[in-house]
């Protein structure tokens, strides 16, 4: 059997009809009602409590009082400033170090601005820094920290004399 121009026009127009239906999808059917997904509770907005929102900064240290560039109030604990660059200061406390009785200079480097030294059975570093407007002269332990106390202040009251 053939199919007609006329024919088939009938059936080409309820293809069309189904296809739209079929591809419209099924809001018709919901009637308005959220799809159960937007109803879920990870979908509502993130709620942060209150001692969480920030840092508990009670215990911190508050910040200590700025001092103006190049002044002399950054003394370090266990060492002194100079009014003086480390290049005139290191042939002055090389000197100071060798008349100071106890004192081995074990090596020393011009170019880092130290000296290994041992005094009253403790090693530690002696360190020459330049700074504005003079340079600092501090001692340092095996591990990099600066010393405060122990031989190396007492070595720092014997220099303080010297210089």
């Amino acid at each position: 059997m053939k199919l007609t121009p006329r024919r088939f026009q009938p059936l080409l127009l309820a293809a069309v009809v189904l296809a739209l239906v079929a591809t419209s999808g099924c809001h018709w059917f919901r009637h308005g009602h959220k799809a159960s997904y937007a109803n879920s509770p990870e979908n509502r907005p993130l709620e942060v409590p209150p001692d969480l929102d920030l840092p508990n900064t009670s215990a911190a240290l508050p910040m200590p009082a700025a001092t103006a560039v190049g002044t002399n109030a950054e003394a370090p604990l266990s060492g002194m400033v100079l009014s003086v660059n480390s290049a005139t200061a290191f042939p002055k406390i090389a000197a100071a170090l060798e008349s100071i009785p106890g004192v081995e200079i074990s090596g020393r480097a011009e170019a880092l601005g130290s000296f290994d030294v041992t005094y009253q059975g403790e090693s530690f570093l002696i360190r020459v820094q330049d700074r504005v407007g003079g340079s600092r002269v501090l001692a340092l332990s095996a591990d990099g920290q600066v010393l405060a106390g122990g031989a190396a202040a007492a070595l720092f009251e014997q220099l303080k004399t010297k210089l």
